[in-house]
């Protein structure tokens, strides 16, 4: 997340009923500095209004669609409620280190209120609030780039990521004909063909590119066959299966009030000594064991037997490793 950009954004929405498209809240950002082209501004709206942590609402009884701030978030009085006081308080956790200081000021400030308001209680979810989410940083002019040749259908040289038995090595190719760009569980995944004869179709993460260089040449048109079997290929590296995800966590984490899910919650039961057990009607995959790994220190996986046997093998090595 580019808090910076995110806050600049917000602080031009207005308050419901007024609203604001789109297009009206571009030229503003860039009246006050800030250049977006009308996707990624697209984009950081939709994230936004996912967390559901600003009162962000999209009114679709106008044409083009518009954008409000709920006016229950930006009330004349002074009271805050619990619910907008935790979430000052997880914005204050989550700031990053090159935050301007005077927007870092301002945050602190809001969220020493949100104590004031919770009686210095602070939840104690919130020293694990950080392990539920992961920080891919892309860069927005590679972002920019990737965009221009796509739309132009112009080649472009650049280094790409490539991991080789757990090493990562950037690699230089002097030609990609990028032909896709798409959100994917949260990350821009980019697919294109490399070389002039290589007649196969890749797809990777944006931020393992870098060091674009726009060429003086039309990029390959990938044909509907090829593209069928790149789908095909990622669709196969993807474990498809549903199950019931039960776990076991702390009444006051994160994933018990609401902050994180994992998928649709079917069940929720309170177990003694403040615990409460979740089950979550979950897809299978490697980020959900990822996600499951990172929170392992305060969540634990009681179903299915064969996810928590695999989590368990995985700390028990990570025990091994650092000879516990």
């Amino acid at each position: 997340m580019n808090s910076h950009r995110h806050l600049a954004i917000l602080e031009l929405i207005p308050t419901g009923p007024s609203s604001i498209t789109v297009k009206q809240l571009q030229q503003k950002l860039r009246s006050s500095g800030l250049e977006l082209n009308e996707r990624m501004l697209q984009r950081d709206l939709q994230a936004l209004y996912e967390q559901n942590c600003f009162g962000l609402e999209l009114d679709k009884r106008t044409k083009p669609f518009a954008w409000f701030i709920n006016p229950i978030w930006r009330s004349s009085s002074n009271i805050m409620s619990c619910e907008q006081a935790q979430h000052y308080l997880l914005l204050e956790q989550l700031l990053p280190q090159s935050l301007p200081v005077d927007l870092k000021n301002d945050i602190r400030s809001k969220a020493e209120h949100a104590l004031n308001r919770l009686n210095g209680n602070k939840p104690d979810w919130l020293t694990g609030a950080h392990n539920d989410s992961v920080t891919v940083k892309t860069d927005s002019k590679v972002i920019e780039q990737i965009e221009h040749v796509i739309k132009y259908k112009r080649a472009v040289s650049a280094e790409v990521c490539r991991t080789i038995y757990d090493d990562a090595y950037w690699l230089q190719f002097n030609e990609l004909s990028f032909y896709d760009l798409r959100e994917e569980s949260g990350v821009l995944m980019a697919s294109f063909m490399v070389g002039t004869l290589h007649d196969k179709c890749y797809q990777i993460p944006l931020y393992r590119v870098r060091n674009v260089k726009i060429l003086q040449k039309q990029r390959r048109e990938p044909s509907p066959e090829q593209i069928s079997s790149l789908r095909l290929a990622i669709n196969k590296g993807k474990r498809e299966t549903e199950i019931n995800l039960v776990i076991k966590v702390p009444e006051q984490s994160v994933v018990n009030l609401g902050f994180i899910e994992f998928g649709e919650l079917i069940n929720k039961q309170t177990l003694e000594g403040e615990m409460s057990l979740l089950t979550f009607k979950v897809t299978e995959t490697r980020q959900l064991l990822e996600r499951l790994l990172k929170a392992a220190d305060w969540l634990e996986v009681v179903e299915p037997v064969s996810l928590r046997q695999h989590i368990i093998n995985k700390l028990k090595q990570a025990h091994l490793n650092y000879s516990l």
